[in-house]
């Protein structure tokens, strides 16, 4: 399910490069204590959870028991950029509460609220139930004064929710690839040990990005026409490969098996 929803997202958006995930410890896949997941500042009755996943080791089980429990981070944003916020989210098997919500928001620099009824009908009091893995997803332009945002989710009183897979991340227009660069060669395709570019022009940087928009491999460069890129680490599935070079952003996708 979570392959083919972004499939269908880079089929719509066919224009679009996406920038490394800011989210930090994004599939809950380290944690300092068995309820304290890193980096996440904000993690109430948030415990490891091995059973119940959707990618990875891991996922955060939240019990919401008598009153709402929060699970958050902050990120500092530019306004006038474009930015995607998903999740994937489940709701335990006979949960007697309402499930989960979205409470996201805005904050200017100082980290005061900032209304905007734009976003609000999505961004916040948004509720969730379900006892399969889903996703919520949005795409955000921040108001006039926002400095950061709050991304916040909650488990409600009486409900239990199983947490993973956040991505909170930079959309950035591009001229299409395909029509600019059709002379970049990536071979083979699908691939499996190693995934080979050819007939590049001053290349800079390449990263190469799983479908959660998390980076998997990234190096720097010096001016190659040739790079072997090796694909031992990396799990079989559908993966975005960008190729930077000087002042151009290249985006292909290719098959690991």
């Amino acid at each position: 399910m979570k392959r083919a929803i972004f499939i269908v997202l880079l089929l719509q958006l066919g224009h679009i490069s996406f920038s490394q995930n800011l989210v930090v410890n994004p599939e809950f896949e380290t944690w300092t204590k068995i309820n304290k997941p890193m980096g996440w500042t904000t993690a109430e009755n948030c415990l490891k959870d091995s059973v119940n996943i959707n990618s990875g080791s891991y996922s955060c089980h939240q019990e919401g028991s008598s009153t709402s429990k929060d699970l958050g981070q902050n990120f500092i944003i530019s306004t006038g950029k474009q930015y995607r916020f998903s999740f994937f989210y489940k709701t335990g098997t006979g949960s007697a509460g309402n499930g989960c919500r979205v409470w996201c928001g805005w904050l200017d620099d100082n980290k005061a609220p900032i209304n905007d009824p734009v976003s609000e009908s999505f961004l916040h009091s948004v509720f969730l139930k379900s006892e399969s893995w889903k996703q919520f997803s949005a795409d955000l332009r921040p108001p006039t004064g926002a400095g950061y945002f709050n991304r916040l989710v909650r488990s409600l009183p009486n409900s239990i929710t199983y947490w993973d897979d956040f991505v909170f991340q930079e959309s950035i227009p591009t001229a299409s690839p395909e029509e600019k660069f059709s002379d970049i060669i990536i071979y083979p395709n699908p691939a499996h040990d190693f995934l080979n570019i050819n007939n590049i022009q001053v290349v800079q940087h390449i990263d190469i990005q799983n479908l959660a928009g998390i980076t998997e491999w990234s190096s720097d460069f010096s001016g190659e026409e040739f790079v072997s890129i090796p694909l031992s680490g990396l799990p079989d599935g559908l993966y975005i490969i960008r190729i930077r070079t000087s002042g151009k952003i290249v985006i292909r996708k290719f098959i690991k098996n």
